[in-house]
């Protein structure tokens, strides 16, 4: 595989580690190890044959047959290259993915599965997650930004800088999750849990699909969730009703990361920097906070 390329031979070599520490784990009847030596060889066999597609298509791009009816030559020349030069930056950026992908653990190898599951059967979904990393991508590498974390877990661009350390990896967390499809608050799987494929309707709501093996959230499962992260368990007060009856209040100007905005039927989290992140139904995002802190029916509440 990477048909001699260096990298190409180290995601080789970082799938063989993992394999060969999975192996080992099953022997010992390590429970799960047999379900992620089954995952580990499907990722393998998936970064193999994309990997090896490229390749041949390098390889006719090569020949000089496949430009023969190109004219004139310069005009050939120039598109070989072109296409040449978008296939070896496919080629290094499935190598980078293939040893991420490698050293993935079982939790992170499934939330893979997750999003290629939402390509699939959610697209709009997934063109709203594609897009909001690209947002946050563009806003880390502007003048002045700090550097965003990379690896397969880490999170993409944080907006709560001098936050706690768990309400930071509860906002972590939600940023990891944008995109993610409404499921509606009728929905059992509204907490972070993979659906069903069914639709589910409470009253007075439209209805909203939990589409099967993909997870999602509605606006107050979204914020049970985060604040889980934290060490805050708030899950007796699972809806936003609840929360703005039962949590403390904090005056709108006194915000801090983490802090809850509430009215009667919705809730988002403010996570600083004029930001807050919320589960609405065109999917979970992050925008600015300024329309519910200038909004009397919102009030504040901190939960831990």
């Amino acid at each position: 595989m990477g048909g001699g390329s260096t990298q190409g031979q180290d995601v080789q070599l970082a799938f063989e580690q993992k394999l060969a520490a999975v192996r080992r784990a099953v022997a010992r009847g390590v429970p799960g190890a047999e379900a992620e030596l089954a995952a580990v060889l499907r990722d393998r066999d998936g970064i193999q044959k994309a990997l090896a597609e490229v390749e041949q298509k390098l390889a006719a791009n090569e020949n000089p047959e496949t430009w023969a009816n190109v004219t004139p030559r310069s005009r050939a020349l120039a598109e070989q290259a072109d296409v040449r030069a978008q296939l070896k930056k496919q080629q290094a950026d499935l190598q980078k993915f293939g040893l991420k992908v490698a050293k993935m653990n079982p939790k992170q190898r499934q939330d893979l599965q997750n999003f290629f599951r939402l390509a699939k059967e959610d697209p709009a979904a997934f063109k709203r997650f594609v897009d909001g990393i690209k947002a946050r991508e563009q806003a880390a590498q502007a003048p002045g930004a700090a550097p965003t974390p990379t690896g397969p877990s880490a999170p993409v661009g944080s907006s709560a800088p001098g936050a706690p350390a768990g309400i930071q990896a509860a906002i972590d967390f939600g940023l990891s999750q944008v995109g993610a499809p409404y499921t509606g608050g009728a929905s059992p799987f509204r907490f972070g849990a993979p659906g069903d494929g069914r639709t589910y309707q409470m009253a007075g709501q439209k209805a909203y699909v939990s589409p099967k093996g993909v997870v999602g959230y509605d606006c107050s499962g979204l914020m049970v969730t985060m604040l889980k992260k934290a060490g805050i368990d708030i899950s007796h007060l699972a809806s936003s009703r609840a929360m703005k009856s039962s949590l403390p209040q904090v005056p709108k100007d006194q915000l801090q990361p983490g802090d809850l905005l509430v009215k009667n039927g919705h809730v988002s989290m403010y996570i600083g920097d004029g930001q807050m992140i919320e589960a609405v139904p065109s999917g979970l995002r992050v925008a600015p906070a300024s329309k519910y802190i200038n909004d009397p029916a919102y009030s504040g509440h901190r939960a831990g």
